[in-house]
């Protein structure tokens, strides 16, 4: 079945105190448009978009969409939401079987929950974004006085994205119209039509932009978000006589080996300063100095397990790792993977993060003459 998502984009920001389109005001230096955008780009579930925005706005629109979505669908909005979504699930496609309807408000959607959204709709018919209610909630009067308190277990909060078979909320959305029926949200208006509406329970920050205290809390989030470090590490050892060569943990077969107080892996070695480097945490010599006869011969794939602790401790999460093994002979590219496999794993990552390469010296230097290995690795680490 083919999906769609509808972006609702037509609203004022009166409440935010903007003297400007809430959804084109600048938010750690994007618009929450573009970040509801992105989020259903990196969802991969839709076949297009629907952009719901005023007529005045189109072209500015089309500016940021047009990178994400370049063939996207553009519709004006009306008054209410009811009428701007009700105008882009016009504006669908007669192939659209599924569409979604979001806020573009709501511009701290994940990836994930749209795509569970959808998976809901698929299967059940409906996928609706909700948040199970935590807090004693309670009716009040006139007077602010409180009246009646409600049983939270039969609360949900509702959010977007809010999906459906294309056919029912038509339906519903045209008998809403016929009837001279203005709803909050489109899940009320399948309810109306007596159509099951299943709850897809949010797991992550959804919180829409509505009031200024809101785009400061979401300016510091994706500001937090984004704070990333990038590392570089450098080793080289001579290789020797009598010693095993040992590269990311795999033993490689070699009349001679590095020489070093540790098993020598030049190529884990730089990746260890690399991660410390990137979190500021010193270098490979202040944390296994070789001094310390408990290294001597230490296997540096353990070392640099204990690197990683370190890092998740402080809450660091590597995103990738690139590594440069220079060596003129042996030929390395056989132990290459093997070498990816033992990093990745040591790490916790997936092999897509992790790329190794493998170059000589062209004759030049110490490891052009045969005598030395050497590595360079860089890394990038997010602040979780």
């Amino acid at each position: 079945m083919k999906a769609y998502v509808i972006l609702l984009a037509a609203g004022k920001g009166l409440r935010a105190g903007l003297k400007q389109n809430k959804m084109f005001a600048q938010l750690a230096g994007r618009t929450p448009l573009e970040y509801s955008l992105r989020a259903c780009k990196k969802a991969g579930c839709f076949e297009n978009a629907v952009i719901v925005c005023q007529e005045c706005e189109m072209q500015k629109a089309r500016r940021i969409a047009g990178r994400l979505f370049p063939h996207a669908i553009y519709a004006v909005g009306g008054v209410t939401r009811q009428e701007s979504a009700y105008a882009g699930l016009r504006a669908l496609p007669a192939d659209a079987d599924i569409v979604a309807i979001h806020d573009g408000a709501r511009c701290f959607i994940t990836p994930e929950l749209i795509v569970r959204c959808v998976q809901s709709c698929e299967v059940y018919g409906s996928g609706v974004a909700g948040r199970r209610c935590t807090d004693t909630v309670k009716t009040i009067d006139a007077a602010d006085y409180f009246v009646h308190t409600l049983n939270r277990d039969e609360i949900i909060l509702v959010e977007t994205p809010q999906v459906f078979r294309r056919a029912e909320i038509a339906e519903a959305y045209e008998a809403a119209f016929r009837d001279g029926f203005t709803g909050t949200d489109d899940a009320g208006l399948m309810e109306r039509i007596g159509k099951p509406v299943r709850l897809v329970e949010s797991r992550e920050e959804n919180f829409k932009l509505t009031i200024p205290h809101d785009f400061i809390r979401g300016e510091r989030q994706l500001w937090e978000s984004r704070q990333m470090r990038v590392g570089q590490g450098y080793d080289i050892h001579a290789l020797v006589p009598g010693r095993r060569l040992i590269l990311g943990g795999v033993e490689i077969p070699h009349e001679k080996g590095l020489s070093g107080h540790s098993d020598a892996d030049a190529l884990t070695h730089a990746l260890i300063d690399a991660l410390l480097g990137a979190a500021a945490l010193g270098d490979i010599g202040e944390w296994f100095p070789d001094t310390d006869p408990a290294y001597q011969g230490a296997d540096s794939m353990l070392l640099l397990e204990q690197v990683r602790e370190a890092l998740e401790d402080k809450f660091w999460e590597i995103l990738n790792i690139d590594a440069t093994i220079f060596a003129e002979k042996p030929k390395l590219s056989p132990y290459k993977e093997g070498i990816r496999q033992n990093i990745a794993e040591a790490l916790n990552l997936s092999l897509e993060q992790v790329n190794i390469k493998a170059k000589t010296a062209e004759k030049f230097g110490a490891v052009g003459g045969g005598e030395a290995i050497a590595a360079a690795v860089s890394c990038a680490l997010r602040k979780r």
